[in-house]
């Protein structure tokens, strides 16, 4: 904005605009003026860190974040205030304040009581209408430990900089401002840009200069790629150099710039060893837009995870997939919060039901909810044989030809948890033991007479047969220390709502990829399912479904699911018929054929292949 009055121009920054005549008797400096009381700024920088750090802002907000994160002192600028407004700092230099009250307005009420670090004021020279004297006065009188001149001129476009130099609002009255500041008592510094205004500072007296180049606009458009910071630092060295060859003692400080990060500064000051940094957007602006930014975007995140929770937690719903265990039908549900329940104390659990039922992964998950969820489980798979070669490793033995005692499985384990599989095919001899551990944390080593102590906790499983009790499997004595500690497993026929979901889990299990085409399960196969009497339980429904995931398409019928379950699944051996019998029961059905014993006897081929060699079927 532009007026013109009498042969002079004015930019009109600041108050109402009105002309005094431009008197060239105002721009000589006597030097020695400013030598008078201009040894403030100099004991400062000496009493200070080697490297300093000033803040230009314009809230008392930044001014207590900037004191506690260690700065030296701050400089209240209109260009601070106008950033926290929502501006940027070429807002500073534009007539849309009066710019020296605006900084008083914020400066005595915001800043000077938030911090007991010295307050630069930031002093606008070209308004027509400032008495400088009697404005140094007032900031004295408010408080305030030093004086700068900005905004300045040096940042206005070359024409309009005539224009004021003209009038004799230039950089000659800047100068003015700051040797009087330093007559009065006050700390300075100094904005320079070029060698000329360094030169021109530093001999009129200026003991601290803050070389800027460039006012850094808002955050889209980044700082001034006029100046890079190759550039900035081979200017600022030459400025600097003409300062310190006017007075080598004199301080150097880099003023913002193209710099929004201190590995930046790092490499500016290892080039050009300048003595300090003031910070304006770098310190208020960018962190702030950042952090609002990365704040704000989290909060938004949480809406946005909160429904991707929701809808997770749907999906987990309609599927019942919790915890590992498909838990949609209430039967399954009840196990889920009986197998909480007994996973809170530290007392023994068993788990049993029949066959493939999945009590192994229920004793896991019993484990998983315990307070030793954080130490590994020891396993242990009990099965008939000679007491040394079964019960040595779980209870320890004396070894009499060697000397040397066995280390039991109940000593190595006792922080954390043994689960023993099969318990009812422990021995009777072995349930005793068992008993006795449970009932006085005690045990006697095979062959030993020391008994032995150990705080591992029993998570057993038991195989019934259907309609059986666990009276059938279990002494009584042993029995009688699960009574109230103990889940049964349903069998398949008795959670039949679980059977879309267990399908589809043991189809992507059967797969291996999380993402692969699930199989289209008509009603007249879900009916062949539901009707089938699943003596197998959940190993038997996972056998048919990897045989479905095989076939060449993946929509499957009735028809396609009958040759599956035909000819029927071998039945669970009786109480009275052992593992080994009923093993060597399907082989003979199916010709030695193991693939086809595995499918009949609802067992995958591996678990075939190890309790033919387990059981030693074949020797």
């Amino acid at each position: 904005m532009e007026r013109r009055y009498g042969g002079c121009t004015h930019l009109r920054v600041g108050a109402s605009l009105h002309v005094e005549p431009c008197d060239d008797a105002r721009l000589r400096i006597d030097r020695r003026t400013a030598e008078v009381k201009g040894a403030g700024i100099r004991q400062f920088f000496r009493n200070s860190r080697s490297f300093v750090l000033g803040a230009g802002i314009g809230s008392g907000m930044t001014a207590r974040a900037a004191e506690r994160a260690g700065a030296d002192f701050v400089l209240a600028l209109n260009a601070g205030r106008f950033r926290a407004m929502g501006g940027a700092s070429p807002a500073s230099i534009l007539p849309i304040r009066n710019s020296n009250e605006f900084v008083a307005s914020f400066g005595r009420t915001e800043i000077l009581p938030s911090t007991k670090l010295p307050v630069f004021f930031g002093t606008c020279t070209f308004d027509p209408e400032l008495d400088v004297d009697r404005w140094l006065d007032r900031i004295i009188k408010w408080g305030f430990a030093g004086v700068t001149n900005f905004p300045s001129v040096i940042h206005i476009d070359d024409e309009r900089r005539s224009l004021l130099e003209k009038c004799g609002l230039g950089y000659s009255r800047e100068i003015e401002l700051l040797v009087k500041a330093a007559k009065r008592g006050l700390m300075t510094i100094a904005y320079t840009r070029s060698q000329s205004e360094a030169r021109r500072m530093v001999e009129a007296g200026a003991e601290a200069i803050c070389i800027n180049f460039n006012l850094n606009r808002a955050i889209e458009s980044g700082a001034d790629p006029s100046v890079s910071l190759s550039e900035l630092a081979a200017r600022t060295s030459a400025v600097a150099r003409v300062a310190q060859s006017v007075n080598k003692s004199t301080i150097c400080l880099l003023g913002g710039g193209p710099i929004t990060k201190p590995d930046e500064l790092l490499d500016i000051c290892r080039e050009t060893g300048i003595q300090g940094f003031i910070g304006g957007s770098s310190l208020d602006r960018v962190p702030l837009e950042m952090s609002v930014l990365e704040v704000t975007s989290g909060f938004k995140t949480i809406h946005l995870l909160r429904e991707k929770v929701d809808l997770l937690e749907r999906q987990l719903q309609l599927s019942g997939f919790r915890h590992g265990v498909i838990a949609q039908s209430s039967a399954m549900k009840r196990i889920l919060e009986i197998t909480r329940r007994v996973a809170a104390t530290p007392r023994p659990v068993l788990i049993w039901g029949e066959a493939g039922s999945g009590k192994r992964r229920i004793a896991t998950l019993v484990h998983a909810f315990s307070d030793r969820r954080h130490a590994k489980t020891a396993l242990f798979h009990c099965r008939p044989g000679p007491a040394m070669d079964i019960l040595g490793p779980l209870f320890g033995a004396e070894r009499l030809e060697s000397g040397r005692r066995q280390l039991s499985l109940l000593e190595a384990s006792s922080d954390g948890a043994v689960v023993l599989l099969h318990v009812d095919q422990l021995s009777r001899d072995g349930q005793e033991r068992l008993a006795d551990y449970l009932e006085t944390g005690g045990f006697t080593p095979l062959n030993g007479v020391t008994v032995m102590r150990s705080n591992a906790r029993i998570i057993a499983t038991a195989t019934v047969a259907r309609g059986a009790g666990l009276e059938t499997v279990l002494c009584a004595r042993l029995l009688d220390l699960f009574t109230g500690l103990d889940v049964q497993l349903p069998s398949l026929p008795d959670r039949l709502e679980d059977l879309p979901q267990l399908v589809q889990h043991f189809t992507v299990e059967a797969k291996g990829d999380s993402s692969a085409q699930t199989l289209t399960i008509e009603n007249s196969a879900f009916l062949a399912l539901a009707g089938h009497d699943w003596p197998g339980n959940l190993r038997e429904l996972r056998q048919v479904v990897n045989q479905l995931v095989t076939l060449p398409s993946s929509h499957i019928t009735g028809e396609v699911l009958k040759p599956l379950l035909e000819p029927p699944f071998g039945a669970r051996p009786a109480a009275s018929l052992s593992e080994r019998d009923w093993i060597i029961e399907g082989l003979k059905r199916n010709r030695l054929h193991r693939g086809k014993t595995a499918r009949s006897l609802g067992l995958s081929r591996k678990t075939l292949y190890n309790k033919i060699k387990k059981l030693r079927i074949l020797e």
